[in-house]
Parts: structure tokens; sequence; C-alpha cells
């Protein structure tokens, strides 16, 4: 890895080819990532409009990693610069997640960036169990990782507010998901292996630093909303990255960018 400091991105574009009509070839150029997480691509490669794809290929090795099962869902997609190398693997070896384009890993290096879409509990928190063995799972692959001395970026939409401080309304989500105590805990579970939340590390009292906003009763220009997409980072990474942003500031879907730069 180079010495020249990485941009680092992670979106949920609530569906590429929607994304692509609201300016986010334009957004891509002005934000410039060195690397960057999409999540809920919903669509094939191949439905992608061919002159995006040409231009999208020309800047970045692309790993593009639909749901298999259930065409329209889901699904996550990483691009990285092309000079900068990075390998790519599609899934976690679990057909449960994978069928679902959940998760990517890339690598460079002791660098691994683990990206993607993380289960929703869903309504009635129908797969709060389902959510949670993901969470179990992932969690074993970073404590493997960090044993072979491996340095972890985690990214993506993580379906989960850690704390009462990262929402609007904690006392009227106490059972919501994205809220139970027990995805909280499984998020607290990634802490234990030694991963950093490094915004609210850097921003511990700091309220409103939402990334998703329903889109009901304008909750987003009154920033009613949640702080579910996260980058968590290995401990020995921590001195070396620099800002952490939310781009609230960035439309075109129910979730805004999150950047961190790595030195």
């Amino acid at each position: 890895m180079s010495a020249s400091t990485l941009k680092f991105y992670t979106w949920n574009v609530n569906g590429f080819r929607s994304a692509l009509g609201h300016g986010f070839m334009d957004w891509l150029e002005r934000a410039d990532p060195d690397v960057i997480s999409l999540q809920e691509i919903r669509a094939e490669w191949d439905q992608v409009d061919l002159g995006a794809r040409r231009e999208l290929e020309s800047a970045f090795d692309i790993c593009w990693f639909p749901s298999s099962g259930k065409k329209g869902y889901a699904g996550s997609a990483t691009f990285t610069k092309r000079e900068l190398g990075f390998s790519h693997s599609k899934g976690l070896g679990i057909e449960a997640y994978d069928s679902e384009g959940r998760i990517i890993i890339s690598t460079l290096g002791e660098l691994t960036f683990i990206a993607g879409y993380f289960p929703n509990a869903s309504a009635g928190l129908a797969r709060l169990q389902f959510k949670r063995q993901f969470a179990k799972d992932l969690a074993i692959v970073i404590r493997s990782r960090h044993a072979k001395g491996e340095k972890i970026i985690l990214t993506g939409d993580m379906n989960v507010a850690p704390e009462e401080i990262d929402l609007a309304r904690p006392k009227d989500n106490r059972t919501s998901p994205g809220f139970t105590d027990e995805e909280r805990e499984d998020f607290r579970a990634y802490l234990a292996e030694g991963m950093v939340d490094i915004l609210r590390e850097r921003n511990p009292d700091v309220p409103g630093l939402y990334t998703w906003w329903t889109a009901r009763g304008g909750a987003r220009s009154k920033n009613v909303g949640w702080r579910i997409d996260h980058f968590l980072v290995s401990r020995p990474l921590v001195e070396r990255i620099g800002a952490v942003t939310i781009h609230a500031d960035v439309l075109g879907s129910d979730h805004c960018p999150v950047s961190l730069e790595l030195h």
C-alpha cells in the first residue's frame, strides 16, 4: 500500500439503476473514492446502463454481488481503483447469506476491507435470528483474520443503531428492527473482537449524526434519523484514520454516503 491517503466510501444506494438516474456518476466523479462499497444494488450487472458500465470498468476493479435467490433484492458491490490492485472475493462461504449478495471481502497486503449489506431484522422481527446468526458468523471471520495479523476496515449498511444517541427517537423504538437489545449486543460483539466504531469514538457526545431517514413526515429535512451505516476499524488502524464524514447533503437514496480516510 502506498503512503498516500486512501478514501473509502460506503453508501446504500437503494437501487443502483435508480441511483444512476439521480446523478450517481456525477457524484462519483466529485467524491473520487479509491474504494467504495454500495449496498442494495438490486440488479444484475448486465441490467445496468452500458455507458455507465464502460465508464466504471475503465476506472475500477468491480466486484458485483447481486442476490441470486431473489432477483431485485439486496445485493452489494465493491469498486476499487484499478491501480491499487485489490483482490476481491464474494461472500462468507455460507449460502444463506451469499445467496442474498451480502458481503464482499477485498484485500491489499495486510489490509482487509469487509463490506456489504447486513440483514435487516424486518417487520415483526421476523429475521432477527437470521440477523443474529449472521453477526455471530461475521465475528468469527473478524477474529480469524485478526489472528492472522490482518487489519480490517468493516463497513456497510449494518442495519443497527448501536446506542441511544444514534437515533432521534430511541424511546419510541426500543423494540423496533435496528434497535433491539439483541442487535445492539451483536454490534458490541464486533467491538469485542478488536474493532472500533471510529466515528462515534471521535464524536462521543455529538447527537444528530444520522445516515438514514424514513421517507415519511419530512424526516430528512427535520433530521429525524438513524445512524446505521458504519465504519469499524481494527484498533491498530485507528492512528492512521483521518477524517470520517457523514455526507448528509448527498441525495438520491434514503441513506447518505459515509467516508473515511486512511493514511
